[in-house]
């Protein structure tokens, strides 16, 4: 992996980079230690899943290795971070893979707990991705439905949830959802506008963007997130991931299809913005807190 973080408690993620990591950690323990044969060795921790990881080539590079990557290690790191191998083996950056929807965490985890009050908390940075993404604005009375949807679905049990995918894995786990009557963002793809008009029977978009009937003839339009998928970059390490937005009007008529990469770097910058220049929403982390809240109680 080509991340960090330096303690599980964190949120966020920082690139493996000597001198931030010295800056960070000034060289210190728990980071710091030496193994049995006397070598010095660094660890910190995974930002998906809070296992401990051993940095590799902070200041020796492997042969035939280009940059320092994380590891995730085989056992518990004293004061640092403590092992779960049901999270680590779960971990997109320990072992990508084709997920099963239906495939669920035992119980809820410690880690499983993050997801739901990240999810809660910044609730209104995940509204604001999706938006950005897909085009479409998710009135609040859709975005109430994706939330009761996720958790009768128990999307933060979901193995591929992790505390980096949180505003992505919210939309998966959300099914199919009605948009007839939702708006669209003036910065919409045009390609999903002109599919709706073209491929999608007695559908039209009004002069302000909404998504209507043509005639009083009933008009069936859903949206709905498949096909999550995880690679690891061959050269760095650094994870990919992403999944498939899908505009239908019934499961054999497609309308418009478009993959929409997880974009941790920028939930991550949302998150850290703070004060004056947040500009938060906070009547729907207010709505998620009502449907999701009780869950972490």
């Amino acid at each position: 992996m080509d991340v960090y973080k330096l303690r599980p408690e964190n949120a966020g993620s920082q690139h493996i980079d000597r001198e931030t990591f010295e800056a960070q950690t000034l060289r210190d323990k728990p980071w710091y230690r030496q193994n049995g044969k006397g070598e010095d060795v660094q660890y910190a921790v995974c930002p998906a899943c809070d296992n401990p990881i051993q940095i590799i080539g902070l200041y020796r590079l492997p042969p035939r290795v280009n940059n320092p990557f994380g590891r995730h290690t085989g056992q518990s790191v004293p004061d640092l971070a403590e092992l779960d191998p049901e999270e680590r083996d779960n971990c997109p950056y320990f072992k990508p893979r084709p997920r099963e929807k239906s495939a669920r965490r035992r119980s809820l985890t410690p880690v499983s707990q993050k997801i739901l009050r990240t999810l809660i908390e910044q609730f209104d940075r995940v509204v604001y991705l999706l938006r950005k993404q897909t085009g479409i604005q998710f009135s609040r009375n859709l975005l109430r439905k994706m939330l009761e949807t996720y958790r009768a679905e128990k999307g933060y049990l979901y193995i591929g949830a992790t505390l980096l995918n949180v505003p992505w894995i919210f939309a998966y786990m959300s099914n199919s959802q009605s948009i007839v009557g939702q708006y669209l963002r003036e910065d919409s793809d045009p390609d999903l506008i002109l599919a709706i008009q073209d491929r999608a029977p007695n559908a039209m978009i009004s002069d302000d963007r909404q998504i209507c009937r043509k005639t009083k003839d009933f008009l069936s339009l859903a949206v709905c997130f498949i096909h999550h998928r995880e690679s690891k970059d061959r050269d760095d390490g650094g994870l990919m991931e992403s999944m498939k937005m899908v505009v239908s009007t019934d499961p054999d008529r497609w309308v418009h299809q478009k993959v929409i990469p997880f974009d941790h770097q920028e939930f991550q910058r949302l998150v850290q913005i703070h004060g004056e220049k947040a500009r938060r929403q906070m009547d729907l982390v207010e709505m998620a807190k009502e449907v999701l809240g009780d869950l972490l109680s």
